[in-house]
């Protein structure tokens, strides 16, 4: 069975039928598939990537006939563009994406190419390994930043992402602190906080922060990345913001007045998801907490608008519930 995505708020359960994968590929049953906000966003407006219809989904964890699991990296890529060569294979540029232009994790079974597949550690349980793409596409901000030991950082969006880049922050040596102004997310993540001493509040008056990232598509959110910076400071364009919002020009300024240093963030490498891995393989209790429930396919359409406005952490769906 699969969940087709079949138009705008039109997800649609359907019988999958069988598929022979062509050579390099390999037919794999899914265990669990983590839902990401990006995708309750195609769900409610489409994407520029998305080709319709389509299943959804590329956080999910599958294994193969002999049980072995295997956590799959997104991207079919062409391997000879100078992206792809020089080690930065997530900007290929004959990039396509599970679950953008080709069917993802939202069914039973997926095909998936061989070099794409990352093995999982048996100590980390499957529902917790679907938590490798978005640690790695954290990995790959902050890797972008330069992080030095004992330097601070904001983080604006204290849902799963926001903390996973708090605790990769945290095993850098870097001290964050998140804002998140919904409460009840804040309380949430209470257990999470607790553990690795990471402060997440509504708001703050410190300033002069080395390093800011926005976990987040709000467009004050990221002004105020930009507002909180030292001079010298770096900013992670990490969440793309929401479409047709103005940013105050003034503000922009800033970043020539403070030499501010700004880089975008898109996706991960491969490196950057096995490295994922091994940073859930050492917490796996506190990735755990990040998980709001383990949900049977029929549920998802109905918490797509509570994860599009980034109400709750991550619900995981099962695929031997229900079906």
């Amino acid at each position: 069975m699969r969940l087709l995505l079949t138009g705008l708020k039109k997800l649609e359960m359907k019988e999958a039928g069988k598929v022979d994968p062509q050579e390099g590929f390999r037919l794999l049953d899914v265990q669990y598939c983590a839902i990401c906000r990006t995708d309750a966003k195609m769900w409610n407006e489409g994407h520029r990537d998305l080709v319709l219809p389509r299943v959804l989904g590329h956080e999910l964890i599958a294994s193969d006939e002999n049980g072995i699991r295997f956590a799959i990296w997104p991207g079919r890529i062409c391997g000879r563009c100078a992206y792809c060569l020089s080690g930065r294979e997530n900007l290929c540029e004959q990039m396509k994406i599970m679950g953008f232009q080709h069917d993802g994790g939202f069914q039973d079974h997926v095909i998936a190419p061989e070099e794409a597949l990352i093995p999982v550690d048996p100590d980390i349980p499957s529902h917790v390994a679907t938590l490798a793409e978005p640690t790695g596409c954290v990995l790959n901000a902050l890797e972008r930043l330069h992080p030095r030991k004992r330097e601070r950082i904001i983080i604006y969006g204290g849902g799963s992402v926001g903390l996973i880049a708090a605790l990769a922050c945290r095993e850098m040596g870097v001290v964050p602190l998140v804002i998140e102004k919904d409460e009840k997310k804040i309380f949430r993540s209470a257990a999470f906080q607790r553990a690795e001493n990471i402060r997440l509040q509504k708001e703050t008056t410190e300033s002069e922060f080395d390093m800011a990232l926005n976990a987040c598509a709000d467009p004050v959110a990221f002004s105020m990345c930009i507002s909180k910076l030292a001079k010298g400071g770096r900013l992670s364009f990490f969440g793309g913001l929401t479409k047709n919002k103005t940013l105050e020009t003034n503000l922009l300024n800033l970043m020539h007045y403070k030499e501010m240093a700004l880089s975008g963030a898109y996706g991960l490498t491969g490196k950057n998801m096995r490295d994922g891995l091994i940073l859930i393989g050492k917490k796996v209790g506190l990735f755990e907490t990040l998980i709001e429930e383990i949900i049977p396919p029929e549920r998802v359409a109905d918490l797509m608008p509570d994860i599009l406005r980034g109400k709750t952490l991550k619900y995981v769906i099962d695929f031997h519930q229900g079906l």
